[in-house]
């Protein structure tokens, strides 16, 4: 991997003494160029902490970050070749959006006709030609996100920086604007760094993502293997809908309360294990089945049906075109449960 971003044994301690605060704790990733790459885990968890690490806002306690080879400690904000995008969009109300966009390239005394060339072209990248002489307020929220980040790319920073900068707008949007995200991203090659607590964000948009808990990482890697393949109960859980079972192994299958499941060869016989399941890769069956159990609750959703079952056990059902629910509320039904959908977790905590 061709590194862009070093992050090593990075801390960040808040207060002194017994009122110690430590948001980051020996973290250690190393970001790719022209990767996108997420920031995610529930607040407090230290993301965005790292995320203004990087940018220059927080000074580690401890540890080093190098960007293309270069360290970046002691470097002011304004010398990194780097530009965040933050929440609130800190667009200037009195300028229109070109002047917005050129901000900071007239700070850095661009030539004006380079200015131009350059607001225009980013007008243009970001679909908002023909918008250059209006101020934010005559824009929509999705719009003036859009301003944010021409600004922000105006100045062909090496990395971008987006803090939760989708979290205001609303569902649709975000929908739409994750897409905009990953194409900008593609299209302009530039390293981007998104911090979120929103997991579909992450799995939608990330080359790369790292699960983030208490100030540390506690895993990194594709979408899907974060997804299909966690290695905690805190990234099973923290990622989509989950099932946990937990039993004794014996003769290659895990011994449950409701009845057997298959689980690969190589775990210790004799051996307590919790697996991870995810609902979609269940099916339910009138008889037989690995377990059994009762339906409790059956949620439509539209597109599919959850039922809900005793045991804390949820299963997930594509609604085909026109089709009821199969299962009625109460009803004793069998889980099959694939060898293949079955995750052994290396630490259940």
């Amino acid at each position: 991997m061709n590194s862009s971003i070093v992050i090593s044994n990075v801390s960040v301690i808040f207060g002194g003494g017994a009122n110690a605060v430590k948001a980051l704790d020996q973290v250690s990733l190393e970001i790719a160029q022209n990767e996108f790459f997420t920031l995610l885990g529930p607040s407090g968890c230290g993301k965005t902490t790292l995320l203004r690490c990087i940018a220059g806002f927080e000074i580690p306690s401890t540890g080093s970050i190098r960007l293309d080879g270069v360290a970046l400690e002691g470097l002011p904000p304004f010398k990194r070749p780097v530009n965040t995008v933050f929440q609130s969009y800190a667009l200037f109300p009195h300028l229109t959006v070109a002047q917005n966009i050129a901000f900071g390239l007239q700070e850095r005394r661009v030539a004006k006709a380079e200015i131009e060339r350059t607001v225009g072209r980013m007008l243009e990248l970001v679909k908002l030609s023909g918008y250059g002489a209006r101020k934010p307020a005559q824009l929509s929220g999705g719009q003036q996100q859009r301003v944010a980040l021409a600004r922000a790319l105006a100045n062909s920073p090496k990395v971008l920086l987006l803090d939760e900068s989708l979290s205001a707008l609303d569902l649709k949007l975000r929908q739409d604007m994750r897409l905009e995200l990953k194409r900008l991203q593609r299209d302009t090659g530039i390293t981007f760094v998104f911090v979120t607590h929103d997991q579909d964000e992450a799995l939608t948009m990330s080359d790369r993502l790292a699960v983030m808990r208490s100030g540390q990482v506690a895993q990194i890697g594709t979408p899907s293997q974060i997804y299909d393949h966690p290695r905690s109960k805190y990234v099973a859980d923290f990622i989509g809908d989950t099932n946990f079972l937990s039993g004794i192994v014996r003769d290659n299958r895990l011994e449950t309360q409701s009845g057997f499941v298959p689980i690969p060869a190589d775990l210790p016989q004799g051996s307590k294990q919790t697996v991870a399941v995810r609902p979609e890769r269940l099916r339910l069956v009138s008889d037989g089945g690995d377990l059994r159990s009762r339906i409790t609750q059956i949620v439509y959703m539209g597109n599919e049906t959850m039922y809900h079952l005793e045991g804390d056990m949820r299963v997930r059902v594509p609604n085909n075109a026109g089709a009821t629910p199969q299962y009625a509320l109460g009803a004793e039904v069998g889980l099959v449960v694939p060898l293949s959908a079955v995750q052994p977790l290396e630490d259940a905590s």
